[in-house]
């Protein structure tokens, strides 16, 4: 991909938050714990009425050296941030450092400051570490709530420098730990605006209450993973492919623990950027994904989506030995298919419809 176009590509960071439900029996069809998503805003510019994940565009902020120094406060070293933050398996170039000075900071560590800013922004939850709780082992995320979050909410929301400040006040650090890397999706070239995301995942123990941002959140909910997949079948609710996909992904995982033990596990093996293709289809469209042997070299080549003048049946059928797709007859109805082992250690998703 040229540096023109790399340009042009907004770095952004989300967070997958889940948590236990207490109520939950383990069961073929039930899990024991759920996850956040919030509906954008219809006036929001980018994918309006969806439900996503908590994220958003990084900020100049989130990579200021001062968080270095707050840490540092807290007796947390670079080196300590680093050894939680990297990987020795290959990731996109959005976790790559952009090192201007000796102590700027780690890409890996602004893209978790990100997510955790921005879920705070959105739904008003802090994910952060105290004198107390710095040397938690429990591997599950930490929040704090006892402090003005709403007018916290609003003066980060309009100046995102300002989240530092808020966690200097309470005397907190942002709860780095917690995030694991997940996955990163790139928007597909036949969009305008575009960006690449990294997911990060998060687990906890207790659902923290919620104060949405009323600009940009609509609503929000606590559903299990299946609830949220089938409400979208059924029309309730639009999942854009990268929630779909990940969303799916979970239902591998009868419990958070598994999932949690997974992930902490996983991350090592870096991750795969899944840069969606998009091909027109006579009867819906299809997002040729990595590793299917009919995606193109060039994933950029076009801004429009490619004719294939084939049903969606008929385009699967063509001679392939690997599939990576998402077929979609319309905005609601998606069928994930791969049928091999992903190079990062990743689950494949299953279908919601079978379950």
């Amino acid at each position: 991909m040229s540096k023109q176009v790399l340009a042009k590509i907004r770095p952004s960071s989300s967070l997958i938050l889940l948590a236990k439900d207490a109520g939950a029996g383990v069961t073929k069809r039930s899990y024991d714990y759920n996850a956040l998503l919030l509906t954008r805003a219809s006036k929001s510019s980018f994918m309006p009425d969806s439900s996503v994940f908590p994220g958003g565009v990084c900020d100049a902020s989130d990579s200021s050296p001062a968080w270095l120094s707050h840490f540092q406060r807290h007796k947390i070293s670079s080196a300590m941030l680093n050894d939680v933050c990297h990987v020795k398996g290959p990731r996109p170039e959005i976790f790559n450092s952009r090192p201007d000075t000796a102590d700027a900071i780690d890409t890996s560590l602004s893209l978790r400051l990100t997510a955790i800013r921005e879920t705070f922004e959105e739904l008003g939850i802090l994910l952060c570490r105290d004198a107390k709780t710095l040397t938690s082992t429990s591997g599950y995320g930490q929040f704090h709530e006892q402090f003005d979050r709403a007018h916290w909410q609003h003066v980060v929301h309009n100046d995102a420098s300002q989240f530092l400040e808020l966690c200097k006040l309470l005397d907190v650090l942002p709860d780095v730990w917690s995030l694991h890397d997940w996955s990163a999706w790139r928007t597909p070239s036949t969009f305008k605006k575009r960006f690449v995301t990294a997911f990060f995942l998060t687990c906890l123990e207790q659902s923290p209450s919620l104060h949405i941002e009323p600009n940009e959140v609509k609503d929000c909910a606590w559903r299990s993973p299946l609830d949220y997949l089938q409400a979208c079948l059924r029309k309730e609710l639009w999942l854009p492919p990268p929630q779909f996909y990940e969303l799916s992904r979970c239902l591998n995982f009868g419990t958070l623990e598994e999932l949690r033990q997974f992930a902490l596990q996983r991350a090592s093996k870096g991750i795969v950027l899944t840069h969606p293709v998009m091909y027109k289809c006579n009867d819906g469209v299809v997002h040729l994904l990595p590793g299917d042997d009919a995606y193109p070299a060039n994933p950029d080549e076009t801004s429009d989506k490619i004719e294939t003048g084939l049903t969606v049946e008929e385009f699967r059928g063509q001679p392939k030995s690997k599939l990576h797709r998402s077929e979609h007859r319309n905005q609601h109805e998606s069928q994930l298919i791969i049928n091999f082992a992903p190079t990062d250690g990743q689950v494949n998703p299953l279908d919601p419809a079978q379950m």
